[in-house]
C-alpha cells in the first residue's frame, strides 16, 4: 500500500515538469510593450490554447501552479500558449495599467503571434482564461475570430463581484449576517463615491491603505461589465463555475451567460459540483486566495498534481476544446 502511495505521489509530481513537450520561447509585441511567453506543444498538436491569467502579478506558469493543467492538456493534445503578465518576469510594462480592453488588445496580438508558428499551422487555437480572464476574453472573441473560448469562473460585473467576496470574506470572519449586510453596504458606497464617480482628492483618505497603481487599476476597471460582450462572441463558447466558488457568485452568473447564450449555437454553461473557483476539489482547496492555504495544503497540492482538480473536469475540458474543430 505504501508503495502504490509513493508511485501515486510521484507520479503526479511529474505533473510539475515539462519533460515530454516541445517548448519554445515567443516574444509579441502589445501597443509599446514587449510580451514574452512559453509555447509549449506536445508531439502530436491537435488544438492550442491561449492561457488568461486572472488577476495579480502572474509569471507565465502561475509560480508553476499551472503546470498540473498544462500537462493535462499536452496529454490531450492540446498545446498551450502563456506568458508573462506586463511587468512580471521578461515582460515589458505594468499591468496595473491594463484595462480589460487592454488585456484583451494582448490576447488578440498573442493570438495572431501563434498562429504564425508553422508547428500550429491548421490547427484550432483559442482562449481558456480563470477569473479575471473572464472579463478579457469575450472582448477578445468579439474583436477577434479564436476557433474557441473557454472560460472559467468568470464574473459578469466588477462591481458586483467585489461586494460577493467581501460579503463571503466578512462572513468567513465570524460577522453576522446583519453585520455583513451593513458592512458590504457601506463598502458600495464608499466604491461606487470613489470608483464610479473618481474624486482624485478624495481617494488618498478613502484608500489610504491602497497602492496607487492598484487604485488607478480598480479605477480603470471598476465598471466593466461583460454583458454586451457575450452577445457578440465569435467561435463555440464553454463556461465553466465551481459550484462551491467563494469569489463569483457561481449560480447568479452562470445564469446570466445561460440566458445571453440561449439560441446561439456552440455555446455550453456548466456548474461543476464539489470545485472551487479554480475548478480544484473544494472540500480541499476552497480558500478566496492560494496565499490563505496551510503549508500542508500546498504540499498536497503538489503531491497530487491535475488530481487536485475536481474529478473528470479536466478531461471534459480538453475533449471540448478538441470538438470544435472537429476532431
Amino acid at each position: 500500500m505504501l508503495l502504490g502511495l509513493a508511485v501515486f505521489v510521484v507520479q503526479n509530481v511529474a505533473d510539475f515538469e515539462l519533460n515530454d513537450a516541445q517548448v519554445s520561447t515567443l516574444k509579441f509585441r502589445s501597443g509599446e510593450v514587449d510580451v514574452v511567453g512559453t509555447l509549449v506543444l506536445p508531439m502530436d498538436v491537435q488544438s492550442v490554447v491561449l492561457l488568461i491569467h486572472g488577476d495579480g502579478p502572474m509569471d507565465r506558469f502561475a509560480s508553476r501552479g499551472y503546470l498540473p493543467l498544462i500537462n493535462s492538456l499536452l496529454d490531450a493534445g492540446v498545446g498551450v500558449f502563456t506568458w508573462d503578465k506586463q511587468g512580471i518576469g521578461e515582460s515589458g510594462g505594468n499591468w496595473l495599467n491594463q484595462s480589460m480592453s487592454d488585456r484583451a488588445t494582448e490576447a488578440l496580438a498573442a493570438l495572431a503571434r501563434v498562429r504564425k508558428e508553422p508547428r500550429v499551422a491548421g490547427r484550432s487555437v483559442g482562449f481558456l482564461g480563470f477569473s479575471q480572464g473572464g472579463w478579457v476574453i469575450p472582448r477578445a472573441a468579439s474583436e477577434g475570430d479564436p476557433d474557441f473560448s473557454v472560460i472559467i469562473g468568470g464574473a459578469v460585473n466588477w462591481r458586483r463581484q467585489g461586494m460577493y467576496y467581501t460579503g463571503l470574506r466578512l462572513a468567513g470572519e465570524g460577522r453576522t449576517p446583519a453585520e455583513v449586510e451593513v458592512k458590504v453596504r457601506e463598502e458600495y458606497e464608499k466604491n461606487d463615491k470613489v470608483f464610479g464617480h473618481p474624486n482624485e482628492q478624495n481617494a488618498p483618505d478613502a484608500f489610504a491603505k491602497m497602492d496607487r497603481d492598484r487604485f488607478n487599476f480598480v479605477l480603470k476597471n471598476y465598471n466593466e461589465d461583460v454583458t454586451p460582450a457575450l452577445k457578440t462572441m465569435k467561435g463555440p463558447v464553454l463556461a465553466v463555475w465551481g459550484a462551491q466558488d467563494v469569489n463569483v457568485n457561481a449560480a447568479e452568473d452562470s445564469n446570466v451567460y445561460k440566458a445571453l447564450f440561449s439560441g446561439a449555437s456552440g455555446r455550453q454553461v456548466v456548474l461543476v459540483p464539489n470545485a472551487t473557483h479554480s475548478l480544484l476539489r473544494a472540500e480541499l482547496f476552497n480558500y478566496q486566495l492560494v496565499s490563505q492555504w496551510p503549508i500542508w495544503k500546498q504540499y498536497l497540492f503538489v503531491a497530487l498534481g491535475r488530481h487536485a482538480y475536481a474529478p473528470g473536469t479536466l478531461a471534459f475540458i480538453s475533449d471540448w476544446i478538441k470538438r470544435p474543430a472537429g476532431l
